[in-house]
């Protein structure tokens, strides 16, 4: 039997097995195991009762036949039981009673303690174990031994037996013991049928999920995020064995004319056939995913940089060869061509995995900014393989005994800037020129930002020249950070850089990378053993602009770096002509929120979250808000990340934490039912040395139980430092302290981790419940992403966790969810984050009235 039959057979079967069982039981996965185990029990006695009936029949045992036929007929009635009154209690008992009488009036008929059937006895509680658990197991082991015992008494007392019937005793108690062993066997195939089943489907859902992790889904490699992972276990391994390892970055040429002539459809087409291409032309143990948008990252382990340019060569030829045939390319017949550039960059032992795809990068941008279609190696990489031949007397010549290998690292070296490593100002000013021109070709603003290190001077004289010259490689390397990989930065000359940033679609887009570079300079620098806080002036000057050019564009630049310079430290100016602008949004966030909390400007919403079985709020999420004097209402995800960055989140979180604890202890002191609070960890937070006893000092403080605090901590924060945070989950815990996991599913979904983890709720996050109840085109993935919430439900269920679904939005995914079993959700379709006043009135209406109803 192939395994295709074999998983249809035991899919009937459940399927049958199910009709036994409620509704209500199929949602929690606990009580679907024992209930299922019901009718696995009663079908075992549907098989081997009427088989041993007609065995005792033969042996002239007419009255233990009838008798075995009658129990077997209540044991058949447990699973209707079940069905009709769903309580697994009553099934299970009416079963277990006819079992033992079975056995123990079999046993007194047939000769007391030696009769063949005494061994049956130990079936009992061994049912028992499978159906009800260690307390039922053990009161039918007490009950089984009291039987045995009492026939055994009766024997010793000489109280009169019933009259052993003439038949081998010998055969008797062969076809007994085999019996017991075949219908032991035969349950213990039934359960492992049953458990096995939901493990399997478990297993599949989160195998699914781990692909939707690491796979781009348009194209089907690797995404972005999995393929930085694999480069780094890369470099790990070529630190350790010294084999080298390259890297390939490919760009198609003129994608944005491709999707503005045919359309993104026709777009996504040619993404997914370039995709299919190049992994057709790489080996196995090649990594190939989608780096971003048209952009794709080959990683060639153990390849030097030379073959991993012909390498890249052969994709680039297989790409010149294709023809994409999609909408209007289609009624031409000639389809869609392709080019593509490349850069390749070798690793370097002991750089980080970041500064070898920038090299990348670069190469990459020397392909492109040379008329494209073509793969440049980074100038520090590129080696031939077998070394010339130098005529004798000839290596000291004209060239000084320049090689190839050298001219080419000498070439390297005359791109940068040799202190720290970014592009020199000859360099800069190649690429600010190609970038211009493709800037009014494409009507797409550049931006140039001229970026000085204010009171560099006193630094210098402080710590010595040394200090300084580390102190320029560090900012460098900052200011690269906080660029995207594309974008350039050039030390402009002694403490001045500039960073060139292309394809913006807003000119505040220019603020806001001016507001980054600011913001990661808030935090100190490490230099010569002492933590140095640097100070800047940034200038932005814009292109396409009127009576601009190169020249112009710069002096601009150096216009607005004044500018800012006048107005105090760490400003941004942007060239107007003539006024000045203010400073950049994220800048003056990042100011203001110091002052937010001491204003209170800060606020709490709540939003409820509902029980589906009873459809009545169980608790709340405390959610911050920010009213901004200026900017107005300001949603979390425009200042949570500043507020993590510069530390500010630990007392913001503090206020948060004593804030919802204290309006939970007024909606108790109204009258109002309790309700638990969740209250969300930051990653900044839970690094902070002596969490647990600010939290715990908080709830004395304001006389908040521990049991109505839900702390909320997101997968990918579990896992930075596991055994630290499961030590403080335990000691929360141990405290009477909820504590949940967000966002589950889009980070790590492990059933290592989990398993380990003291935690009482899993909170499935709401990418799965988004994709749940959908209909017309969206319906057809539906019953995958069924299937994978079903999963998530049905595990947590098995490790005793409660599930709360997040972004409830439709009626269609309730009843998704109430099918599943899910125990509660939170959502607009119940209701948005809320006021206090206005939850207060939610739950003084749901104790007078009816539950909550969706909107």
């Amino acid at each position: 039997m192939t395994d295709n039959s074999r998983q249809q057979w035991r899919r009937r079967y459940l399927d049958a097995a199910h009709l036994f069982v409620p509704l209500e039981l199929r949602q929690d996965a606990a009580l679907l195991a024992r209930a299922e185990n019901v009718v696995n029990a009663a079908l075992m006695a549907a098989i081997a009762g009427p088989g041993y009936a007609l065995a005792y029949w033969l042996l002239g045992l007419k009255l233990a036949a009838f008798e075995i036929l009658a129990c077997c007929f209540m044991m058949l009635m447990a699973p209707p039981v079940l069905c009709l009154s769903g309580s697994i209690r009553a099934a299970r008992t009416l079963f277990l009673c006819a079992l033992f009488f079975n056995f123990t009036l079999l046993t007194w008929q047939l000769g007391g303690i030696h009769a063949p059937t005494a061994s049956w006895l130990v079936t009992v509680p061994v049912v028992a174990m499978f159906l009800g658990g260690v307390a039922s197991g053990v009161f039918w082991l007490a009950l089984s031994c009291a039987a045995g015992g009492a026939i055994w008494a009766a024997q010793a007392g000489a109280i009169a037996l019933p009259p052993t019937p003439p038949v081998d005793m010998q055969l008797l108690h062969l076809i007994s013991n085999l019996g017991l062993y075949a219908v032991v066997l035969v349950f213990v195939l039934l359960f492992e049928l049953t458990k096995t089943e939901g493990f399997v489907k478990l297993q599949r859902a989160l195998s699914t999920i781990n692909e939707l992790a690491i796979r781009d889904e348009l194209t089907g490699s690797h995404n972005r995020r999995f393929l930085l992972g694999l480069i780094e276990r890369e470099k790990e391994r070529s630190d350790r064995s010294g084999r080298p390892f390259c890297l390939c970055l490919f760009d198609i040429d003129f994608f944005k004319r491709i999707n503005d002539t045919y359309g993104h459809a026709a777009g996504d087409v040619v993404l997914r056939s370039f995709a299919q291409t190049v992994q057709g032309q790489i080996r196995g143990t090649d990594t190939f995913g989608r780096y971003g948008g048209e952009e794709f990252l080959l990683m060639l382990p153990e390849t030097p940089a030379p073959d991993a340019v012909v390498m890249a060569e052969r994709i680039r030829k297989a790409v010149d060869a294709m023809r994409c045939m999609v909408g209007s390319a289609d009624a031409t017949g000639a389809g869609i061509t392709l080019t593509v550039s490349a850069g390749v960059a070798e690793y370097r032992p002991g750089e980080a995995a970041a500064q070898a795809v920038g090299r990348a990068d670069e190469a990459l941008y020397g392909a492109k900014s040379r008329g494209r279609n073509q793969v440049r190696c980074h100038g520090g990489d590129e080696r031939m393989p077998v070394a010339p031949v130098v005529p004798a007397g000839r290596e000291q010549g004209e060239a000084g005994g320049a090689t190839p290998a050298r001219v080419l690292r000498l070439h390297g070296r005359a791109q940068s800037d040799q202190l720290t490593g970014a592009l020199n100002r000859s360099l800069l000013c190649e690429r600010l020129r190609h970038a211009m021109g493709r800037a009014k070709r494409d009507r797409r603003l550049i931006a140039l930002l001229l970026v000085k290190i204010t009171r560099f001077k006193e630094i210098n004289d402080e710590l010595g020249y040394e200090a300084g010259n580390a102190l320029l490689t560090q900012a460098g390397a900052a200011i690269r950070r906080c660029l995207r990989d594309s974008d350039s930065v050039t030390r402009w000359g002694g403490d001045e850089f500039i960073a060139l940033v292309e394809d913006l679609e807003f000119e505040s887009d220019a603020g806001s990378v001016a507001g980054k570079i600011i913001e990661r300079f808030g935090r100190a620098l490490p230099v010569a053993g002492r933590d140095c806080f640097v100070t800047l002036a940034i200038g932005v000057a814009l292109y396409p602009a009127q009576d601009c050019d190169l020249d112009t564009l710069i002096k601009r630049a150096d216009i607005a770096m004044r500018r800012a310079r006048s107005r105090g430290e760490n400003s941004v100016q942007m060239y107007t002509g003539q006024t000045a602008q203010p400073p950049s949004e994220r800048a003056a966030l990042t100011s203001d929120l110091r002052d937010a909390l001491a204003q209170g400007q800060l606020f709490l919403e709540y939003q409820p979250q509902v029980d589906l079985a009873d459809r009545r709020i169980v608790g709340v999420e405390a959610l911050l808000r920010w009213q901004h004097p200026v900017y107005g209402r300001i949603e979390p995800g425009r200042f949570i990340a500043l507020a993590e960055e510069t530390g500010m989140i630990v007392p913001i979180g503090e206020w948060a934490l004593r804030t919802a604890c204290l309006q939970n202890r007024a909606w108790c002191a109204a009258g109002l039912p309790q309700i638990k609070t969740a209250v969300n960890l930051s990653a900044r937070q839970l690094k902070e040395s002596g969490l647990a006893a600010r939290v715990l000092a908080i709830l004395r403080e304001t006389g908040m139980p521990a049991s109505c605090l839900d702390l909320e901590i997101t997968e990918g924060m579990l896992i930075e430092d596991l055994a630290g945070n499961c030590a403080l989950m335990r000691s929360l815990r141990q405290a009477g302290v909820i504590v949940s996991i967000d966002d589950f599913g889009t980070g790590y979904s492990s059933l290592n981790y989990l398993s380990e983890l003291p935690v009482d709720i899993l909170k499935m996050d709401g990418l799965f419940v988004r994709r749940l109840g959908a209909t017309g085109a969206a319906a057809a993935g539906r019953a995958r992403s069924y299937a994978i919430a079903e999963a998530i439900i049905s595990m947590a269920h098995r490790l005793h966790l409660t599930v709360i679904a997040e972004a409830l939005e439709t009626p269609e995914q309730l009843s998704d969810l109430c099918a599943m079993g899910c125990d509660a959700a939170q959502g607009y379709l119940f209701a948005r984050p809320l006021p206090a006043g206005e939850v207060a009135a939610l739950l003084a209406r749901q104790g007078k009235v009816a539950p909550l109803v969706p909107a």
